[in-house]
């Protein structure tokens, strides 16, 4: 069984040779290794579930101020609500393995959180049509409050199994001071005022111009505010003259120049502010206190490092392209774009002291992605018994790291994602100035010899892992794609339609902390693969850090899509306008040389990227039937 930080979980992990119950029907517990319990006992018996209750609602009012055959000015006033409230249980009763081994019969808990947004929001618009040029404009205001609590209390040792979470006083841990208890609460604002005006002239030249000036309450006294502004221009060549007699040849020829600002708030709240917390024992699940003047007092420490600084990460955008339209059945665009991460928002190791916490959030850096993206579509047959559209998207970038250092945070690296075991120190990734984002950082393998694992000094040579210094270590893969390909097709015969979408990411490289963690015969884990004594059971020694042994090439294509449908028109009648039932099936196969997960389940994205951390549930094929009605 495989925990939730990547490695293989020894407290939930159980010998597949052990049998699943005793002689008298009951499960069978085992003894060894310390915090082993039965898989099977475990998904039957412990009651963990919850409710959930989603509301939606928005309320609109809209005036026409000024409607005639040239002009429209009108103005709307809207408020929302999305409210979402979930509670959950969770019981483990007394016979199961976490009760064996932590001594107590049973532990419950409950949580309640909810989560409520309301947003208010101002548009005006307006529209002037003078012939040839032709105005559209647009202001607004907008108001958005979200607003987080939670509430959860849990008990463990209880008399009686049947009473789940339902009587959480009676367990004995509330009495001795190890029951636990909680509550929180976030709440984050957010505030903006914007403009847009696009201009149209004969329909040859198109071009739009906005800008959004945006508050958040999440970021430092001196930094909630940020400007964000954009740009585009476009020419439609096909309306000009000299290619208005090619109709039937060029529908549509545009080339197109964009230029965007959009700015990121999506973290949690109060990292700009110095905030405490009590600290928990994770061993005995209280709270630590201590003895001051003849009484216990709960201890508090700083929980995150005050940044006063902390400001908009900003995503700039650029893209050059063009657009076009051919012979009536070839659609698509080629462009190249330039996007830039300036002020990247991300948690750092800080150095202790100068901080007390360990994280902090900053603005640091720029990251630069640039690439070409190129779609087409056609209609392969068109006007015959069996119709048929295929489309194509590729795309083909490089994200590297421009700037690392700023006024708050210098540096001329930064290590990211620390390897999770207890007292490791290796990190994934190393990320430099002018290197590309996603590298992984570690040995280069070179082999085996008489049963070590071998790896590549700095200056070539092979030597064991046990004799690994830090100095060897190199960048030995990229888990970042460089290229992603989608391939869509629909075909039409009679009533019956069938659609397939493919898609597939290329160029990059896994880490498979599987075979990391129970690929080998050292790994120290109660089970192994069985390529432990195959393949690589010539391998007896080495294997417990970051090397390109546990690196495989990640390139899958997949039917992630196939769905049948047959359309039913019925007979004249006063109810059914038509009918159309289908067949939907979704992920039916992958083609791809990685061993691990599936590996479109692996996050490819961000700064760490390509660690299978199989912590998702295995992909499996779903089949779906559905009916669609239409009533007059």
């Amino acid at each position: 069984v495989w925990g939730n930080d990547g490695m293989f979980d020894t407290a939930l992990s159980m010998n597949p040779t052990m049998p699943l119950y005793n002689e008298d029907g009951t499960y069978f517990q085992p003894t060894s290794p310390t915090g082993a319990r039965n898989p099977v006992q475990e998904l039957k018996e412990i009651d963990n579930n919850g409710q959930r209750v989603y509301l939606l609602g928005t309320a609109e009012v809209k005036v026409n101020l000024i409607r005639s055959e040239k002009q429209m000015l009108n103005t709307s006033l809207s408020y929302s609500l999305h409210y979402n409230d979930l509670k959950q249980h969770y019981y483990t009763p007394s016979t199961a393995g976490e009760s064996y081994w932590n001594g107590y019969n049973g532990r419950a808990e409950v949580t309640y959180q909810k989560w409520y947004t309301s947003r208010l929001e101002w548009l005006g618009n307006y529209s002037l049509d003078l012939g040839d040029h032709n105005f559209k404009a647009m202001v607004g205001y907008n108001y958005e409050q979200t607003t987080w609590e939670r509430l959860q209390a849990g008990n463990s040792d209880f008399n009686f199994d049947d009473i789940l979470w339902n009587n959480l006083g009676s367990g004995s841990y509330l009495a001795k001071g190890k029951a636990s208890m909680g509550t929180g609460k976030s709440l984050a604002k957010l505030i903006g005022v914007f403009g847009r005006i696009n201009y149209n002239w004969k329909n040859l030249l198109i071009a739009s111009a906005s800008i959004r000036y945006e508050g958040s309450t999440k970021f430092g006294a001196d930094h909630k505010w940020g400007a964000f502004p954009s740009l585009s221009l476009a020419w439609e060549m096909a309306n000009m003259g000299f290619l208005k007699d090619h109709q039937n040849i060029v529908q549509s020829l545009k080339p197109r120049v964009s230029y965007g600002v959009t700015g990121r708030s999506d973290f949690d709240c109060y990292q700009s502010l110095a905030t405490y917390g009590s600290h928990k024992n994770a061993q005995l699940n209280v709270t630590d206190t201590y003895l001051m003047d003849g009484a216990w007092v709960t201890g508090y420490a700083p929980s995150v490092n005050a940044n006063s600084k902390l400001g908009w990460e900003k995503s700039v955008s650029m893209n050059i392209g063009v657009d076009f339209a051919l012979w009536n059945r070839l659609r698509g665009s080629v462009e190249w774009f330039d996007r830039q991460s300036r002020d990247l928002l991300y948690n750092y190791t800080a150095p202790q002291p100068p901080y007390i916490y360990s994280t902090i959030l900053v603005n640091v850096g720029t990251t630069v992605n640039r690439g070409i993206e190129v779609s087409l579509e056609g209609d392969a047959f068109k006007g015959t018994p069996v119709e048929w559209t295929t489309g194509v998207n590729y795309s083909y970038g490089t994200t590297k790291l421009d700037k690392l250092s700023n006024s708050l945070y210098k540096a001329s690296y930064v290590e990211l994602y620390q390897k999770p075991g207890v007292g490791t120190s290796e990190y994934f990734f190393r990320v430099e100035e002018g290197s590309k984002i996603g590298q992984f950082y570690g040995y280069e393998y070179a082999g085996v010899e008489n049963g070590d694992m071998m790896i590549y000094t700095d200056e070539g040579e092979k030597v064991p892992v046990s004799k690994a210094d830090v100095k060897y270590k190199r960048h030995i893969g990229n888990g970042t794609p460089t290229s992603y390909l989608s391939w869509s097709n629909t075909l039409r015969y009679k009533n019956f339609d069938l659609s397939l979408m493919f898609n597939g990411a290329f160029g990059f490289e896994i880490f498979n902390m599987r075979r990391y963690g129970m690929g080998l015969k050292g790994c120290g884990t109660d089970n192994v693969l069985r390529d432990a004594y195959g393949k690589d059971a010539d391998i007896t020694t080495g294997g417990g850090v970051i090397s390109s042994f546990f690196l495989e090439k990640g390139d899958y294509f997949k039917l992630d899509n196939l769905t049948l449908g047959y359309t039913i028109t019925p007979k004249e009648n006063k109810f059914i306008k038509g009918m159309r039932v289908y067949l939907t099936a979704k992920n039916l196969f992958t083609l791809t040389g990685y061993s691990g997960n599936d590996p479109s389940a692996v996050a490819i994205n961000g700064l760490t990227p390509g660690v299978d951390t199989n912590s998702a549930y295995p992909s499996a094929t779903q089949l779906s039937v559905g009916l669609n009605i239409r009533f007059k």
